[in-house]
């Protein structure tokens, strides 16, 4: 936030920067309107929401987590919605969520390169554990 205080967007819009973990906001995103986003954050003890309308959003959180509730990829999919422009694509963002996705991924750039230019740690996929008893 401090490199963007006190500058505008074509000298005239001022820059305001919102900061939050994706655990901390809810949002709804409209055909016509774009998308709405709430952030709960805590101030002096006190739980406090604000509602914006974001026009640009920087992700460095995961989406995606096997853990108990860690699964934001509905709000990935709000913002892409609402046609939110973003820094780094919601598409990578998207398709990130998913560690085998991002693999084959990278066994396309193995298989083009070669062992030798791209190295990659020997890995076997199943769709599920079912397929993995032999």
């Amino acid at each position: 936030a401090k490199y963007f205080q006190g500058k505008k967007v074509n000298g005239e819009f001022d820059i305001r920067v919102e900061q939050a973990e994706f655990s901390e906001l809810n949002l709804a995103a409209y055909v016509t309107g774009g998308c709405m986003v709430d952030m709960q954050v805590m101030r002096n003890g006190t739980k406090v929401v604000r509602s914006f309308k974001p026009d640009f959003v920087l992700i460095r959180q995961h989406a995606y987590s096997m853990a108990l509730g860690e699964d934001f990829r509905g709000l990935i999919i709000g913002l892409q919605y609402g046609g939110v422009h973003t820094v780094n694509s919601l598409y990578s963002i998207y398709n990130f969520c998913s560690k085998p996705w991002v693999f084959s991924q990278l066994i396309k750039i193995f298989n083009s390169l070669g062992p030798e230019k791209f190295p990659l740690v020997e890995q076997t996929f199943f769709p599920s554990h079912k397929q993995m008893v032999s």
